[in-house]
Formats: structure tokens, sequence, C-alpha cells
């Protein structure tokens, strides 16, 4: 069998598939869903785009149909466990530690993500921006150009230290509320065990606590796997729901742990701060210091300056972008097979920054990179 072969790729299943993709298994357990053939082999080439040429993702993809054909099987009796994730450290600008897990449960969790992601989608407000189909990062900065052009007034809040504060006990309750599959829940707990084994987690005195009350509780989520974005995201859904059900704050949305909320009222923006600081502390989270700030004097968001009139990308963001296409310039002018993977970098990255007034960065970055000269410009 060929490396990245599957349906569709002129390979024959040795089972019969049914119509719904389960090669079989029955259609009402959301477990023989999450863990049937067809489910399990588009997981596996939807883990591996974009990464072919990893050499651990290779090898998987030469004995596919064992691998899936083992998952399939170990996931339906309950013996399925994780394996040993690989841990790196970027700077983007932060200092994070990125723990990833094997390929192999990048499957399980793509497969997982599958069918309870609509499950979570549920309890989520319209506003909220992250790991979700049509909205995104640039979704979100346009709704806040669009409030910050509107109010006189903005409040940036964010969670200090998210992925490694979020609380076990509390995310699996949320969890088995929206599941309700007692032997998917377990699968989900198996995952959220394994990856807290691998972070330095952060643990932190409530209101109501005992002196070892944060020692005795299973805290943080690696930020590297697929589910964690999910469980994440749905973890914070009840502050949520007390910004726009309770507050009834109209303007309010929220990008994974970064929430922003406008008002022409100072006060009440204040007001609103304590009252989701205090939401936060229910879910064993703590805000960073923040502060009510006119929308006159700009706001940042999501890697962009939103100024009154313009909306500019982060100074910093620039600066790594820029390093980061001269390095890959470097390697393709050295490498001319690598050429290809310079553009798409370039593309992207252009493509983000188009979301703000940036045709001067971008005329000055492709000079910088020397692709643009004087006289590539129009006469007249």
């Amino acid at each position: 069998m060929s490396a990245g072969a599957g349906p569709g790729d002129g390979f024959a299943w040795s089972g019969s598939m049914s119509d719904d993709g389960s090669n079989g298994a029955p259609s009402g357990d959301l477990l023989d869903r999450v863990a049937s053939l067809g489910t399990l082999w588009a997981a596996a080439r939807r883990a591996a785009r974009g990464k072919r040429d990893r050499m651990s993702v290779a090898r998987c993809l030469f004995n596919l149909e064992t691998v899936v054909v083992r998952l399939h099987t170990t996931l339906l009796d309950g013996r399925w466990q994780p394996g040993r994730p690989g841990r790196h450290v970027v700077h983007d600008p932060k200092t994070r530690e990125i723990v990833a897990a094997p390929f192999e449960d990048r499957i399980v969790h793509q497969a997982l993500c599958e069918h309870i992601g609509p499950l979570l989608e549920r309890h989520l407000i319209p506003r909220t921006y992250a790991c979700r189909f049509g909205l995104g990062t640039h979704a979100a900065i346009r709704q806040a150009v669009v409030w910050s052009r509107a109010y006189r007034f903005a409040l940036h809040l964010d969670v200090r230290k998210f992925f490694p504060s979020i609380d076990h006990a509390i995310l699996l309750a949320q969890l088995d509320h929206d599941i309700r599959n007692p032997r998917v829940v377990d699968l989900c707990r198996k995952i959220v065990d394994a990856g807290s084994g691998h972070i330095d987690a952060v643990r932190q005195h409530f209101p109501g606590d005992e002196l070892f009350t944060p020692w005795q509780r299973g805290v943080g989520l690696p930020i590297g796997n697929l589910t964690s974005q999910h469980f994440a995201n749905r973890y914070l859904s009840p502050v949520d729901h007390r910004a726009t059900d309770r507050l009834r704050v109209h303007a309010y949305l929220r990008y994974m742990d970064d929430m922003l909320l406008f008002s022409d009222d100072r006060a009440q923006l204040s007001g609103w701060g304590d009252a989701i600081e205090q939401a936060c502390w229910r879910q064993r989270l703590r805000l960073h210091p923040w502060q009510v700030m006119p929308t006159r004097q700009g706001i940042t968001w999501l890697g962009f300056r939103i100024l009154p009139d313009q909306v500019r990308v982060k100074r910093t963001s620039v600066v790594r972008a820029k390093k980061r296409l001269a390095h890959l310039l470097a390697e393709a002018c050295a490498d001319p097979p690598r050429w290809e993977r310079f553009m798409a970098s370039l593309r992207s990255t252009f493509a983000h920054w188009a979301h703000g007034d940036t045709w001067r960065l971008r005329d000055q970055t492709l000079r910088e990179l020397g692709l643009l000269s004087d006289d590539d410009l129009p006469d007249g």
C-alpha cells in the first residue's frame, strides 16, 4: 500500500463500508462512530495534512491500514492508551512549551473532535471565535474594528496561564454534561490525564480552598493537541454566558482566553470587568491586571493594533514575520526546491496582513527581501 492511500485513492477496503462510513459499526453509539474505520481513516488524512515529510508521520502512513485497524479495535474494547508526547519550546512572542501528542494519538483526536465538536458547539455563544468553522482570527478582528469605532471605551481581559490552569474536574463535568456517553467521556479523560502529565501545571488558591486543595486537583492541558483547543474553548463558555446573558453585554467577543468588551460608559465597563473576573474565579482561573481604555487610544487584539482611522499589524508580529521570511528566503536561495515553501509562507503572511491597512508594509517587506525594486514601480 502506498503512503497516504485511502478511499478514493485506488485502495479497496477488505470490509464492507456502510453508507455512513462506519464499516458496519452500529450508528447509535457515539464511540462506535468515533472508532469506525471510515472515521479513523479520514482523521488520519486530516492529521497528516502538511506533515507528510516528517519521519514519524510517513512511517505511520506507510502502515496506515494496520494502524487504523488497531486503533479501531483498542478504542472499542477500551484498551487504547495515549502515547508519550513530544515537547518543544516556541517564542511567539511569549515563551510557550508545546506538548504535541504522537501521530497515532492525533488520529484519535481528529476522530473524536469530528463527533463531539458539534456537541460542545451547542453551548458556545455566537461571539466566540476560536476553533469554529466560518469564524476565526480575522472574523474576530473585523468585529473588533466595527465596535471600536462605535463605542468610546474598551476593556481587554485575558487569562493568566490559561491552558496550564484548566481544572480537570470542572472540564470533565462539562464534557459529561455535553456528550452524555460514559465511554466517550472516559476517552476524553484519558487524553486529558495523559497530556497534563507532561506540562508545568499552574496551581492557585481560590476562595473556599483548604491549604492543599490546589495540589489535590488535576490541572492543565497541553497547548499542542487539537482536543485541547476544543476543550479549552468550551471551558470558558460559562464566562461568556455570564457576560451576555446575566450582565447583558451587547458588545462582547472572545478568542480563546482573550475577551474584549465595549461600552460608552467607563464605570459600566469596570463593573463588568469585576463580574467577569469573579466568573473566572469560579472556573479556577485568574486574569491579568486590566484597565478600561478609550478606544481612540487604540486596542491591541490578536496581533493587530486597531486605531480610530486604521488597522496596523503589531510591531513585534511584523519583526517575527520578517525574520522568518528572510530565513526561508535564504534557504530557498541555497536549495531551489525549497522556493515553494518560501512562497507559501510569503502568501500566507501577506494574506494575514491584508486584514489591516498594510499596503506600505507589504511593499516595504518585498523591498527588504530584494524581491521588489524601484524599477518595478508603474509609470506615473
